[in-house]
């Protein structure tokens, strides 16, 4: 997934804001199967970056494109986060395996 925003927000922290490119609508609810499991983000200078999900939530834009908030435990600068990263699950919602 690729990160389009980072916002700290007041009583709940930092949360990634990316695009989820699949169509797959049921595989968006399995997102929540993430909470408590680690992510990677891949920053667009190559640094990488590994939180731990503290929530997740799904809303769709006004062209029913989903938008995914990432709720992460850790507190960061954000500034070091870009915009057009790249987001990993350490497993695939389904099989185990990595997903970008």
């Amino acid at each position: 997934m690729r990160l389009d925003n980072v916002v700290d927000m007041p009583g709940r922290g930092v949360v990634l804001i990316v695009s989820f490119v699949e169509s797959d609508t049921d595989e968006i609810t399995q997102l929540k199967r993430i909470v408590g499991s680690k992510i990677v983000v891949n920053s667009v200078n190559g640094t990488d970056f590994e939180f731990w999900v503290k929530d997740i939530s799904v809303s769709f834009s006004i062209s029913n494109s989903p938008l995914i908030g990432i709720n992460i435990q850790e507190r960061v600068n954000i500034e070091e986060i870009k915009k057009g990263s790249i987001v990993y699950f350490n497993r695939d919602l389904s099989d185990g395996n990595p997903i970008e």
